[in-house]
């Protein structure tokens, strides 16, 4: 409660007007909210085979893969947008996506996910630009769109791993992708739990390492000094700073905020599609360290720090602080460094 200061206007006994200053209580109500995923809370409540079989499906997704890998690498760390609703980025209204988009660069060979036939092939320039449709003959349909090339036609057999089109960026797209659906006799399906994502034969497998030029000294020593200004604060699931943070809004405040680079919140998964992921013998100070299944979820990426040099890291952890990133925990969890 605050006490501040109003000035009021008043009538004398007289019918003059004059004008006091008076005192009046401001409360304020302040609030903290806090989240845990559902996922973590489920866990907490489970026995020790109750977790080994939550565990077991997680690892799997359900092993319902109805369609197989559409590449020939793990192509999870490249999900630029999700199943589900979205806000479209092109049209800016929100819009139920009804598949999941993998960017990866113009050309790369698609794969087909299962033996079957293709059904239809053809070109949608306000929509999915030129697209593919193959039918296994038991309801299940899988859709490959903004392709830059096709390689069949329609009414052509089909087998699993086979070449059928090239990544593109044709139609309503705001670069390189795939768009892929699939449909399970006429209803979509979520394809991160019913494609092979290729994370099964080792989660960094596949991935594809890029020459990005690091930090000056200089950048760095910018990018630093708002780091180490949040030392010591709290980490809170879900806080946007600076009062609190997490992970991934602490990284994406202190790139932001020290101008080296217009990093919006997003999750540690959203940050490092948005890297080059480089090679940990190329690591320098001012990249980004990405770890994996720190906690339950159906994204690779769960954890991210800032790298600066020595063996160490800034993250939010409870609170904001260096880390060791060759202790234990954190090489058990290691997945990546990546730059802008």
């Amino acid at each position: 409660m605050e006490i501040r200061t109003r000035i009021e206007t008043r009538i004398d006994a007289d019918g003059n007007a004059y004008t006091v200053e008076v005192q009046y209580e401001w409360r304020v109500l302040h609030v903290t909210l806090q989240t845990t995923p559902l996922t973590l809370l489920l866990f907490n409540r489970m026995d020790s085979d109750q977790r080994q079989h939550f565990n077991i499906l997680m690892a799997s997704r359900g092993a319902r893969q109805f369609v197989g890998n559409p590449f020939d690498r793990n192509w999870l760390p490249h999900v630029s947008s999700r199943y589900g609703y979205r806000i479209h980025p092109i049209h800016g209204d929100k819009r139920f996506h009804w598949g999941i988009d993998i960017s990866l660069p113009t050309g790369t060979e698609i794969l087909a996910g299962f033996d079957g036939t293709v059904t239809s092939v053809g070109y949608d320039a306000d929509g999915w630009g030129n697209f593919v449709v193959i039918d296994n003959g038991e309801g299940v349909q899988a859709l490959y769109a903004h392709c830059h090339t096709v390689l069949v036609s329609q009414g052509q057999s089909v087998t699993e791993g086979q070449v059928i089109a090239t990544v593109g960026n044709t139609g309503a797209s705001t670069g390189p992708h795939l768009h892929l659906e699939v449909i399970r006799h006429g209803r979509h399906l979520n394809p991160l739990f019913f494609v092979v994502t290729g994370c099964e034969g080792g989660l960094s497998g596949g991935l594809q390492y890029g020459d990005a030029r690091p930090l000056t000294p200089e950048e760095f020593a910018i990018l630093y000094a708002e780091a180490v200004s949040h030392l010591g604060t709290p980490y809170v699931y879900g806080a946007n700073g600076p009062h609190a943070f997490d992970c991934s809004s602490f990284v994406a405040w202190v790139y932001r905020h020290s101008g080296i680079y217009p990093l919006a919140r997003t999750t540690a998964q959203g940050i490092f599609n948005q890297t080059t992921p480089v090679h940990p013998s190329q690591a320098h100070r001012g990249d980004l360290i990405f770890f994996t299944r720190t906690y339950s979820t159906t994204d690779v990426v769960t954890h991210v720090g800032l790298y600066v040099g020595g063996g160490r890291m800034i993250h939010a952890g409870r609170p904001v602080q260096y880390a060791n990133i060759h202790a234990s925990f954190w090489q058990n969890h290691f997945f990546a460094f990546g730059r802008f």
